[in-house]
């Protein structure tokens, strides 16, 4: 095995991520200690960054609190957390390791310094036509100029960064499950009703108005939401909760510590995101891993990257995102259905969604 490296500094946007939290321990087989300089939010409050406390030579300075909506307050933030590190670090040679572009475009503040780039959203695909084409420029440039750069898509590379990013400097790192030994696969599943997990950020809310009126109609599906989102979706869910016996909502989670519970409630993870955005178009969404995982069949949009793993692993289905084109899916499944997809899940390779 390789020497260590002295000491890595890694810059967080959101410490409630597993995914961070993943690549911060993973970090730790490459460098013999490690800084974290993060932030917290205002949704998603779980502390599923709590494991990085029974992680030997990793240090957390948390500089902030988030919130969504406030993004002034954030570039203040990012401010302070440039203060800091000089105060603490001056102007040594550093690395850096980068979630985000917010963050990787703050990092060109540091002034000698090595700095790797993970890119796991293009948030500028969002964006109005002129917003986008400066962000896409600065993404770009930002990224060409990096040590490396890490994507949790191959699509991600492919799509939009190939031409800019040399070959030699790419990392494709899905954005696979780690158990921490605190989970382990669902070995049977249940098949009394449909039960439809809706895990995550609740982000899309006219799909989730969609799914939630092809629901309250059959009595054969139930539906169960876990997670956290903006105000507004959050207020529609609890009102098709109160009025509804078979709509369900659990409020946000532990992770990986909750996901064998909820997993385990259901037998189908409804991971159909909005296809008309060009980043879902070829995003791998960590639901994917975990229900290869935890052996939960899936449906995801179609037209989308995930999509297309989903069919050739046969772990599932994809469907259009409108109220028709659910409700159709949806009536057309059976439980027996979700069986045998489960017993087909089971015996694909766990290397494939397991790190």
């Amino acid at each position: 095995m390789p020497n260590k490296k002295n000491q890595l500094l890694m810059l967080v946007p959101s410490l409630e991520q597993p995914r961070v939290i993943k690549r911060i321990i993973e970090k730790l087989q490459e460098y013999e200690s490690i800084e974290v300089y993060g932030f917290t939010r205002k949704i998603h409050q779980v502390n599923n960054y709590d494991i990085l406390q029974e992680q030997k030579n990793i240090k957390l300075t948390v500089v902030g609190e988030f919130s969504d909506s406030k993004y002034y307050d954030r570039i203040r933030t990012y401010f302070k957390l440039i203060s800091t590190i000089y105060k603490q670090k001056g102007f040594q040679s550093k690395q850096l390791y980068v979630f985000g572009l917010d963050l990787r475009i703050m990092s060109a503040l540091l002034l000698n310094s090595e700095i790797s780039y993970e890119i796991s959203d293009i948030m500028w695909l969002y964006k109005s036509p002129l917003r986008k084409s400066v962000l896409r420029n600065i993404d770009t440039f930002l990224a060409k100029r990096s040590h490396n750069v890490t994507f949790t898509s191959k699509g991600f590379y492919e799509g939009y960064y190939h031409n800019f990013v040399l070959p030699e400097k790419v990392i494709i790192k899905e954005n696979k499950f780690k158990t921490y030994g605190r989970v382990s696969p669902i070995e049977k599943v249940k098949s009394d009703k449909i039960r439809i997990a809706y895990i995550g950020a609740f982000r899309y809310k006219t799909i989730i108005d969609n799914l939630i009126k092809v629901v309250v109609n059959d009595q054969r599906l139930v539906l169960n939401f876990y997670g956290d989102g903006f105000k507004t979706v959050i207020e529609s869910i609890k009102k098709s909760v109160q009025n509804h016996e078979n709509i369900h909502f659990h409020g946000a989670f532990k992770n990986p510590d909750n996901l064998e519970g909820i997993y385990a409630e259901n037998n189908l993870n409804f991971v159909v995101y909005d296809n008309s955005y060009d980043n879902e178009k070829v995003a791998m969404p960590n639901k994917f891993y975990e229900s290869g995982f935890f052996n939960i069949p899936i449906v995801c949009a179609e037209n989308t990257y995930v999509g297309k793993r989903v069919l050739e692993q046969d772990m599932g289905w994809v469907c259009g995102i409108d109220h028709e084109e659910i409700k159709t899916f949806l009536n057309s499944l059976k439980t027996q259905d979700l069986v045998d997809c489960h017993d087909r899940i089971k015996k694909l390779d766990k290397s494939m969604f397991q790190c």
